[in-house]
This record gives structure tokens, sequence and C-alpha cells, in this order.
């Protein structure tokens, strides 16, 4: 499926060339959709991700037949109700009561199961007697809330959602979110189109990426989300690279007042390179499976991760202190190198993380040919399951965050359940009793 749009410099060059006897053609031809074709299945969540002007918004209104595609063609079995751009769809002078009734009528359904419908959107739309005034007057709130409610209660086999649920209060997107997963386990088919990863990784069980009108990836939602990442933050340069440490001078910096003590480990032979290759590939820990984004001119060659100080470990308790070694060879000059670093779920929801930048901690200025060893050390206190740990080199490049060497998803941790809590962060606390029946008789 593609589609093509016609751009003119100005009005008078569309005139003129509607105009001209011989067909001068003033226009220039813009591909807003080139070659698309995937499929979604019944049941089946899809988040949409993609810079601005990508395409993603068009794909949509040609999916909800909202427009023709140029070339190629959209099969949709069932029923579909949309949530496109703010104002779709409803008319400003309406009220929502009466624009809920005549979408209804376009969708197929007939008044009188409309009104017997009508009291579950109300309640679900919340917005009290604004329900029965004209929709010119509801703010952006308002209207999604209306919108939404409208769309989720005509019984669609396909969803389409285009970010309109980002103009609503938190716990309204946490009621909408609800009800979405809720119709994803019906059997609903969800398209769900947002800037926010991790409303994609909330809602979705997998994504695509689209860019310059193209499908570039279609994968997991945490593989997409991390190529989705490099369009924003890297060079577009992705993929596994092998290296080995080269004899160059290096210098230790590190990002705590730890000691740099490591037991049951020579770390002497982190810091030289070993002769087989990376030490990190020799400890059960390492994820072969790991995403690297950015263009290496300053690349993790090499990294290390201690639990209370040894490199050889199996399931944690959850309370150990976590300690990561990066080796970082340097091709160019970095005067600020930033340091970051992140513990994610299975799916890639980050649990917790930061940045030498955000934790303000300035980094010594590196030179072309250099190796530099960081150490970061928390101690977050897990609760059981797995986890995983991504890290990075980056620079802040006109007020933008850049991936060097961004490595995803490199190191897993296996907590042990304990039975005290549940969730990500085994949080300490205290319950006591206060009164007792007694003391109110």
């Amino acid at each position: 499926m593609s589609k093509k749009f016609r751009l003119f410099a100005s009005p008078k060059e569309r005139l003129l060339e509607a105009l001209h006897p011989f067909r001068k053609r003033y226009h220039h031809e813009f591909w807003a959709l080139r070659d698309v074709s995937f499929e979604v299945k019944r049941g089946e969540s899809i988040g949409i991700l993609g810079r601005n002007g990508s395409g993603k918004s068009t794909l949509l209104q040609i999916i909800c037949a909202v427009m023709q595609a140029t070339s190629g063609e959209v099969q949709v079995n069932g029923r579909v109700s949309a949530l496109l751009e703010l104002g779709a769809g409803f008319n400003p002078e309406f009220t929502g009561r009466d624009n809920i009734i005549l979408n209804g009528a376009i969708m197929g359904f007939s008044r009188k199961e409309m009104l017997r419908r009508l009291p579950e959107i109300e309640a679900f739309a919340d917005i009290g007697e604004f329900f029965d005034q004209p929709v010119k007057t509801y703010s952006s709130g308002m209207f999604a809330r209306v919108a939404f409610a409208s769309a989720i209660h005509v019984d669609p086999d396909v969803l389409v959602v285009d970010e309109i649920l980002g103009v609503g209060d938190a716990k309204f997107q946490e009621k909408c979110y609800s009800r979405i997963r809720a119709m994803r386990n019906k059997g609903t088919c969800i398209l769900f189109v947002s800037h926010s990863t991790e409303a994609i990784q909330r809602n979705c069980n997998t994504a695509l990426l689209l860019d310059s009108g193209k499908i570039v990836a279609r994968d997991s939602v945490d593989a997409v989300i991390a190529a989705y990442h490099d369009l924003l933050y890297g060079s577009g340069l992705t993929g596994e690279c092998e290296t080995t440490v080269m004899p160059t001078e290096q210098k230790i910096a590190v990002c705590s007042n730890e000691s740099n003590q490591i037991s049951k480990i020579e770390f002497q032979e982190f810091l030289e390179g070993g002769s087989n290759g990376p030490v990190y590939k020799k400890f059960q820990y390492y994820n072969s499976h790991e995403r690297r984004l950015g263009n290496r001119e300053a690349e993790i060659v090499d990294f290390l991760v201690t639990i209370d100080g040894y490199a050889d470990f199996n399931v944690l308790s959850g309370n150990e202190e976590i300690k990561i070694y990066l080796k970082v060879r340097f091709t160019r000059e970095i005067g600020r190198p930033e340091l970051g670093w992140a513990i994610v779920s299975p799916e890639g929801i980050v649990i917790t993380g930061s940045n030498t930048a955000m934790s303000e901690i300035p980094l010594p200025e590196a030179r072309p040919g250099e190796t530099w060893v960081y150490a970061v050390s928390m101690q977050p206190a897990l609760c059981g399951g797995d986890y995983f740990i991504n890290f990075g080199i980056g620079e802040i490049i006109n007020g933008t965050w850049t991936f060097l060497d961004n490595r995803r998803a490199a190191a897993h941790l296996s907590v042990a359940h304990r039975g005290k809590s549940t969730g990500f962060f085994d949080l300490s606390f205290k319950c006591e009793v206060i009164s007792s029946p007694k003391h109110h008789e």
C-alpha cells in the first residue's frame, strides 16, 4: 500500500495547474507511505512508532477509510472504531450526547440501540453536565473522554487509537488503558499510535516502526523501541559489533566512592584485556541477545557486573550491591562524555535508571585512542523476578542526548522470590495497631 500527495508552493499554482490547457505540472510529489504491508491478527495489539511526518496518521486514516491509498488495498474484517486527531468525526455545534448518537448511526446502530447504551457511555466519560453542552465548549481532555467512551461502546472488532489519549489526565488515561487491555483479551484488534514508549510497552504485544513512509522494523515491542530510540538519539547504525581491546592508554574514572577491589576474579585481566576476548563473555549473566545502538565513536569494549564484589554469581537475594564496570574506548575527542544505566523488566520497561547528566556528575574529557574504565554502584532492593541491565555512553549535542554506544539488556539478573512483597522493589514497611475495639466502647 502506498499514498502519494501532490504538494504545491501556493494555492495559485494549484489553480494554474488545474486550468492549464497543456496540463503543465506545478506540483511535486510526496510519498507519505511507500510499499507498506503488514497483517494484524484478532486479539493482537500492535504499537506504531515513528518520528513526526513518518506516515503514522496517514496509515491509520487509510485503514479507517477516511483516506484512499494511491496504490494497494486494505482488507479489514470487522467493525472499525477509530480515535484519530482531536475533533475528528464530531460536529462542534452538537452536544456530546447528540454526537454519540450520530456516531452510532454511522457505525450501523439504530437510535434506540444507542439510547440504550448512552447511560454507560455517559458514566465512562464522566464529564457531568457538559455531556449535554455543545462540543465546541469542551476542553481537549473532555473531548478525549467523550470520544473514547463513544469508540469503545460500539463493539468494535478493530480499535484504532492515534495519540488522542495523551490529552487526558492521568486517572482517565489509566482507566482507558485498563479498558483497552480488557478489549484485547476479548479478541479486539488494537492499533495504537503513541510517542510514549511506556504506553506502547504497557498496551501492545508487538510493534512496528515507520520512517519516511516505510516500515523499517516489525518485531517485539522492546526491539522496535530500541530502533526508534536509535532514530531519535543515535546515528542509525545499529546491530552487533564484536571488538577486541587494543593496547591504548588507559585511565580510571570511578562514578562512586566505592573501592575498585573485586574478589574471585582477576581484575587485571579486565583492565588489560583478556587473551580470549572480552571478559563479560565468560560469565553467565551476559545476554547474547543484547541490542546495541550508536555510532561507536566511543565504544564499550568490555564490561563487568559484580554482586557484593563477586562477578561469578547465580540467583540474587535482591538486597546486594550491584556494581557495573565499563571499559570505553574513544575514537574521537569527547569534551564531556555522559554515562547512563537502567534496570529494566523483561518487557523493556525501565524500573529505575539515571545518567551522569541528570545526576550532575562531570566525567573527564576523553581523547582519541584513550580507553577509560568507569564504575557505577547501586543497591536497589529488588523483588523476586528477572531483570536486565542497560548501560551506555553518549554525549549531549545541542541539548539532545546522542548515543555513542548503548547496550540494552546486556546483563541478566535473576532474583529469588521471597514472598515478602510483590512488584519490582522490596520496600520495607511497618504496620502497627493504633487502636483496638475496646478503645471505642
